[in-house]
């Protein structure tokens, strides 16, 4: 059987506490090969050795950040002759990736019961399109697959801070992150300015100009965390786009919709907006917030989107 590779970040969330047992996982199956990265330092010979290995399948034991490392390191750089197959073990703080298409439960289990299931060859493959985000002209894209701006990176910088340190870990934070940056814009206290003016540009983009926005939310995943999955515009491309308009209008009533991915009649009048398109442009400054890292975009560099990389994971 063709080898695997396993990429345990030690510095995920979960790794710290279980990195001796998924290692004993790994140990009982000759053909993995695993590498533990302190971060993403190393990744990119890691990779490069498990090309040298042939290795067919990649999987990641981190977070969304892990695993947006790993692609963007793997597409940029060239790593593999020939594409492997991934597979997302949930470890880290955000684990929006592998709730839609990657391993579900214990890390270890899971780990353990896949690795059984590929030796037999009852593996479920998923294909999902990436974001290729680039921030200014000379930058390499990033490669991930959802990303917040406005509201939504104050919630996530609210969640580390203060909904995290409580308690509430990976699915649940993130839901609560979602969740409550929609309702804090409800009931919270209104702000004189809009969280922040982005004009976007896309052939099914409903809006033209530059436009005053409480949120903007965009993903190639099929389903987010618990039930939320805020899109439900159509359109003919894999990347979903959703837009809250400021000042945020009715957002009480809309807010069990929108988080449901639900439209509503009187939505566009009232400035929510949700479509599908191929690729996205935009001009904005401010921070985004791509897979659970934070990129500061500065005045005058475009944002672009792409989706002309496709991923297949295994679970």
């Amino acid at each position: 059987m063709s080898a695997v590779g396993l990429i345990i970040n030690e510095r995920s969330s979960r790794v710290r506490s279980i990195l001796g047992d998924l290692l004993h996982v790994a140990k009982q199956f000759p053909n993995v090969r695993p590498a533990v990265l302190n971060g993403v330092e190393g990744l990119d010979r890691a990779l490069s050795e498990m090309n040298r290995a042939n290795v067919s399948t990649v999987m990641m034991a981190g977070g969304d950040g892990t695993i947006q490392a790993a692609f963007t390191d793997a597409i940029n750089m060239r790593r593999f002759e020939h594409a492997p197959r991934y597979v997302a073990i949930p470890c880290g703080m955000t684990n929006v990736i592998a709730a839609d298409c990657g391993l579900k439960g214990s890390p270890i289990d899971s780990l353990d019961q896949f690795l059984w299931r590929r030796r037999k060859g009852d593996v479920r493959q998923v294909r999902r399109s990436l974001m290729g985000l680039r921030i200014g002209a000379r930058n390499a894209p990033i490669y991930g697959f959802f990303l917040g701006a406005g509201a939504f990176t104050s919630a996530v910088k609210f969640s580390r801070s203060e909904v995290q340190a409580m308690g509430a870990k990976r699915s649940m934070a993130m839901t609560m992150t979602i969740g409550g940056a929609i309702l804090n814009a409800a009931f919270g206290e209104k702000p004189s300015e809009p969280p922040f003016l982005a004009e976007l540009h896309s052939p099914e983009c409903p809006t033209a100009g530059r436009q005053p926005m409480t949120m903007a939310l965009m993903t190639t995943l099929r389903r987010l965390v618990l039930g939320v999955n805020p899109f439900w515009g159509e359109g003919p491309g894999p990347l979903a786009v959703t837009t809250i308009g400021f000042p945020a209008q009715r957002l009480l009533g809309a807010a069990p919709s929108v988080l449901r991915g639900k439209s509503e009649p009187w939505f566009e009048a009232a400035g929510y907006r949700s479509w599908r398109t191929h690729a996205l442009d935009a001009e904005f400054e401010g921070t985004v917030v791509f897979d659970g890292e934070f990129f500061e975009v500065a005045k005058g560099e475009r944002v672009t989107i792409e989706t002309t990389h496709d991923a297949e994971f295994l679970n």
